[in-house]
């Protein structure tokens, strides 16, 4: 009886055993895999329907959302309410909006598309109560789809078209109140996207047709560090056309997403090799690409009918490719990833050119809070 009795006991604490070690070691595997892939919708405004920018200030965790009918949007609950803030704007077409790490003013963009009003950048010191003209001299049909990037204390941004012979980016040093124009060789009018490596301190600039290129001084001066694309120049070009978003590895290289994917960077002193490791089979051009602070990359691309998968992740510097879309809407375009270091979790905009869009978040944190965050272009701090 005492050796069944023993047996039973055994059994018992083997079993108590392996329970807890399979729950700690989920709760490791939730860790290194970024919390799970699991997506929830965030509470937005109803009559916010196209969505197209999500911005986080984290000194208070206020909201800011860009929409492309309704213009600025403010919630200071985490999104149970939303206020507009559109006072002083001369239209309500949005296209992003972000805030500056260094002052927390707010930088957003109008756009002009086929409406003819002015596509110009406004800044807000009071979470958008007032907006003021940025005094670029002349409108943007779009601005950049990656928004501005705030390399020390610092501005640079920019969109598309600029008018002939401006340069399509600009870069201010005293938080918008002035600015200097870029200069770009060869000459080329329009800003798509716009990237800072932190572990270089280069600013990267991606165009509708020339490719990509960078600047060492901050956005003065810009140089050609890609070869033109294959509709530019169908002999010698590459499929870098509309390059919009920028990542970079564990090791500092560049990742780009564009018409033909995803591009990623080898460097012999100033020279750059692209190699395309993803590829656009179909009309899955590359449209958005993030990275977490574990070094893990996000990448979104264009709606496409034969690709469902909206987001993907790489957890090995760009090498492979899977799904990271469970909870996500298919067959829909990702149009940014940012992570709020106050909940730990990653936001992303889903949506098209007809349907609209929405924000959702990871269900569970993807880092730990406390700190900034480092991600793609955007510092979040």
């Amino acid at each position: 009886m005492r050796s069944i009795l023993l047996q039973k006991l055994f059994l018992l604490s083997g079993l108590i055993c392996l329970m807890f070690c399979l729950a700690c070691g989920s709760d490791t595997h939730a860790s290194t895999q970024g919390g799970g892939n699991s997506w929830q919708l965030v509470s937005t405004p109803s009559s916010a329907t196209h969505i197209n920018f999500f911005s986080v200030k984290s000194t208070n965790n206020h909201w800011f959302l860009a929409d492309r009918l309704s213009g600025f949007w403010r919630s200071t609950d985490q999104g149970a309410t939303w206020s507009q803030i559109n006072t002083g704007l001369p239209h309500t077409n949005a296209w992003s909006i972000e805030v500056n790490p260094a002052n927390g003013d707010l930088i957003g963009s109008l756009y002009k598309g086929a409406s003819g009003l002015p596509g110009d950048f406004y800044r807000s010191t009071n979470e958008g109560t007032s907006w003021t003209k940025i005094p670029v001299s002349y409108s943007f049909t779009f601005g950049a789809y990656i928004g501005c990037v705030f390399p020390n204390n610092s501005i640079v941004c920019g969109g598309f078209w600029a008018p002939f012979p401006k340069t399509g980016v600009w870069v201010s040093s005293d938080g918008g109140a002035t600015v200097t124009e870029g200069l770009v060789t060869p000459y080329n009018a329009s800003a798509f996207g716009l990237g800072y490596n932190p572990k270089d301190n280069i600013l990267w600039m991606g165009t509708e047709q020339r490719g990509v290129y960078n600047s060492t001084d901050g956005g003065l001066t810009w140089n050609q560090k890609s070869p033109n694309s294959t509709y530019f120049d169908p002999v010698n070009g590459i499929g870098v056309g509309n390059a919009d978003y920028f990542a970079f590895d564990r090791q500092g290289n560049i990742l780009l997403s564009a018409l033909g994917g995803i591009w990623k960077s080898t460097k012999s002193g100033t020279s750059y090799t692209w190699t395309n490791v993803l590829k656009n089979n179909n009309t899955s051009a590359g449209r958005s690409l993030g990275q977490d602070a574990q070094g893990n990359l996000y990448y979104g691309h264009n709606h496409d009918t034969t690709n469902p998968t909206t987001v993907y992740r790489s957890t090995d510097d760009g090498a492979t490719w899977s799904a990271f879309d469970t909870g996500l809407p298919q067959f829909l375009e990702d149009h940014e990833f940012i992570v709020n270091p106050i909940d730990g979790k990653m936001y992303t905009v889903v949506g098209d050119e007809t349907t609209g869009g929405w924000v959702y978040s990871t269900v569970n944190p993807i880092l730990s809070t406390g700190g900034a965050q480092t991600f793609g272009a955007w510092i979040l701090q």
